[in-house]
């Protein structure tokens, strides 16, 4: 079917609450705890006032704070460091993306806050996969042109495996493609007098467990850069976490199944492009969700951003021993 489209440790909680801003809670808003839970609207100072003024926004902050209670209160040891730690980062990104007038922290906290509450849960379904929460955000001005960054990416952080190569790959990718919206010598700003939108670079993701050995990584991201548009795409990322490698499909499909021939067949009815099957050997296309594949196509490239395929349908070519069991 078609559609468009480690381990870190704090030495105390005084160090936790000291990075936070003073906005951390354990299960409270006293704004004492070891952890990031919700605003405390009687303390609140910068930013957080956004959240204690808007109704919506002070729902959207008590919902994160459960889904964050909740979740540290079924870890212990590394695992609870662990997510401490990833609070207070997430807390001070927040703090340094959702800036701007009114309207744009607004929808950048209701954004992050929502993104953060998924997150929560995600990692309190099975055992805790060690998985934080990086990012880049960076704001400036080159040859006159202002530009924003702010792309988030995970870091696989389990001693279980050597994550090393991937975590290495999620973060050039996030930063290549940021270093890309920074205006060079030659970038267009009219003759010293730009006036149009920043140039821009968006990322976010979403975590998923196509089988009980393997993580996606879902990336979307939003690119502009002086050009008529913005380019927006996806791209996916399969971990196998007894490894610690990306997989590519060839790690998924079984070699003597004609993956490829059957994957351009099926593709074939919704995307028409002479190099289709080459288009599908790109591992980034693969996007293995819990309960079928999605593979990505652009706009120019013959049809529509996204072509959904069931596991059921696929599971005569799948590996019985592969990351995507069959």
């Amino acid at each position: 079917m078609a559609r468009s489209l480690p381990d870190l440790r704090l030495a105390t909680a005084a160090v936790l609450v000291l990075l936070a801003g003073g906005a951390l809670a354990q299960g409270s808003a006293s704004g004492s705890g070891q952890g990031g839970a919700r605003t405390d609207c009687a303390k609140a100072t910068g930013i957080e006032r956004t959240i204690c003024r808007n109704p919506e926004l002070a729902s959207a902050d008590r919902k994160m704070s459960a889904a964050y209670t909740s979740l540290v209160g079924k870890l212990a040891g590394p695992a609870k460091e662990h997510l401490l730690a990833d609070q207070v980062r997430w807390l001070a990104n927040r703090n340094k993306a959702c800036v701007g007038d009114s309207a744009e922290i607004e929808d950048c906290l209701d954004t992050r806050l929502r993104e953060r509450t998924a997150r929560l849960d995600w990692l309190g379904d099975g055992a805790y996969p060690f998985i934080s929460e990086q990012a880049i955000v960076k704001t400036g001005k080159a040859r006159g042109i202002p530009y924003a960054i702010d792309a988030s990416y995970p870091q696989f952080d389990a001693a279980t495996a050597d994550f090393t190569a991937v975590n290495q790959q999620l973060a050039t990718a996030a930063a290549e493609a940021g270093e890309r919206v920074i205006p060079g010598p030659d970038a267009d700003n009219g003759g010293g007098n730009y006036n149009g939108p920043p140039w821009s670079y968006t990322q976010a993701y979403t975590l998923h467990r196509p089988g009980p050995n393997a993580i996606t990584v879902y990336v979307r991201y939003d690119s502009y850069d002086g050009g008529a548009y913005s380019v927006v795409g996806v791209s996916g990322t399969l971990v196998d976490l007894r490894t610690g490698k990306a997989v590519g499909p060839e790690g998924v499909f079984l070699p003597a199944s004609n993956w490829l021939r059957e994957l351009t067949r099926i593709v074939g009815a919704d995307i028409s492009a002479p190099n289709l099957s080459e288009m599908l050997r790109q591992p980034s296309r693969y996007v293995f969700l819990e309960d079928h594949l999605e593979l990505s196509f652009n706009p120019l490239e013959g049809g529509p951003y996204t072509v959904e395929i069931t596991y059921d349908r696929l599971r005569p070519l799948l590996r019985v021993d592969g990351p995507v069991p069959r």
